[in-house]
């Protein structure tokens, strides 16, 4: 909750000083949810995003009258609150879902950290609290190059924070040393490296260790363990999948065509025309899980009323391949009249949980989603709700609850 009311703190010191929005900024967005909800949360580290690229580029008219200077700030803004998504949506959201209260720290050389008040209770939950801040980074930025293969796409200031989000677990794969690298590679365990502890905490899951010796940097890591070597090659090779993603590569090149060069506030996303008002466009994107590396690849239909998409889901455990699969419509709108905007979305996911040395799950996995966005009044001052609410099967689904059961998160938007 303190971090709700930091955020909102911020957007209420900062929109007092923005009497009105320019044609074409996005509505002021302020979300919260049941944990360790990454979606909501992300969607405000967005919106705050726009609101200070704004703030900035309006001093003296700067953005305005030379709008190719606009990564001078929109990219030192982004890599601040990428920090927050991170570690308080990320990490947090995974120790608030585990009730261990986390605690964070914030430094000025763009570092940080998040602790909690006791250990995980289970080395599954030493997993998931380990790849949470990448996790949440990969929610944000998918919904992000939804929001950018949208009609009309989205605020261009946020392309610099989808592509951080989108590419930091990548950046921190690459980082691992490999396990053969026997001492460099505990070395990093003990260091904390988010993604050598991911490794480390499945071969204690493995191996039935404790988990607050785990957490605490006092497992004994056995660096040759051939399962150990396949896992690091698995979450490489989902790193790289994640990062050839060719929606995110044709809304970077938009945003600084249009954008930077072209000076438009607003930047889509390129779709490969196939008929009047459709678009096709593909995507990759990459999590890891408890007992498995997961690899997406979507397929989007850019239309006029929103994007359709439907993806499938490889999940490999190192000892076993199973696949999942899912569809979903995002901001489909609804003709409500002037000045009313209502805008649908649905999701439906299921999937097969691999066979694993870890023995955390088994069995089928399944998910359903329904968000309703709302926005009405003037064009001076329009003001709507958001609201998502969802269900799921016990396991891990990026941005989800790993418990069974339902979920729901709620928002309020606002132009002035």
């Amino acid at each position: 909750m303190r971090s709700a009311g930091i955020l909102l703190l911020s957007f209420l010191c900062l929109a007092s000083a923005l009497r009105a929005q320019p044609s074409g900024w996005e509505p002021i967005f302020l979300g919260y949810g049941s944990e360790p909800e990454m979606d909501y949360g992300g969607r405000s580290v967005m919106s705050l995003q726009s609101v200070l690229s704004r703030s900035f580029g309006s001093i003296n008219g700067v953005g305005t009258r030379h709008p190719g200077l606009s990564p001078a700030w929109e990219f030192p803004v982004g890599a601040a609150l990428l920090l927050v998504q991170h570690e308080v949506g990320g990490h947090g959201g995974r120790a608030r879902e585990f009730g261990l209260a986390p605690s964070y720290a914030f430094h000025f050389d763009f570092s940080a950290a998040t602790g909690t008040r006791r250990p995980p209770p289970t080395n599954e939950g030493n997993v998931l609290l380990a790849v949470g801040g990448t996790e949440a980074d990969g929610v944000m930025a998918h919904r992000l190059l939804l929001d950018l293969l949208s009609p009309g796409g989205a605020d261009g200031a946020k392309v610099p924070l989808a592509m951080m989000a989108k590419l930091d677990l990548t950046l921190y794969v690459s980082e691992m040393k490999n396990p053969d690298r026997g001492s460099d590679f505990a070395d990093q365990y003990r260091n904390g490296n988010d993604m050598v502890f991911y490794l480390v905490s499945r071969q204690a899951q493995r191996r039935g260790a404790d988990p607050a010796a785990v957490w605490n940097g006092d497992f004994a890591v056995d660096t040759r363990d051939p399962l150990l070597k396949r896992n690091w090659d698995d979450a490489r090779v989902t790193a790289l999948w994640n990062l050839l993603d060719p929606t995110l590569a044709g809304a970077v090149f938009n945003y600084f065509r249009q954008h930077v060069i072209g000076g438009q506030v607003r930047v889509q996303a390129p779709a490969l025309r196939v008929a009047d008002g459709v678009g096709l466009a593909i995507g990759t994107r990459g999590a890891l899980g408890p007992q498995e590396v997961s690899r997406f690849l979507d397929l989007h239909a850019v239309t006029r009323f929103g994007v359709f998409t439907v993806y499938a889901r490889d999940l490999d455990s190192s000892v076993d391949r199973t696949y999942g699969f899912g569809a979903s419509v995002h901001g489909h709108g609804l003709p409500l009249g002037r000045g009313r905007d209502v805008r649908l979305g649905l999701s439906a996911d299921t999937w097969e949980e691999p066979a694993s040395r870890e023995r955390v799950r088994s069995g089928s996995g399944w998910n359903a989603t329904a968000e309703i966005d709302t926005l009405f009044g003037d064009l001076g001052r329009r003001w709507g709700i958001s609201a998502k609410a969802g269900t799921k099967s016990e396991g891990f689904f990026p941005g989800l609850p790993l418990a069974d059961g339902a979920y729901a998160a709620f928002g309020v938007r606002g132009v002035w």
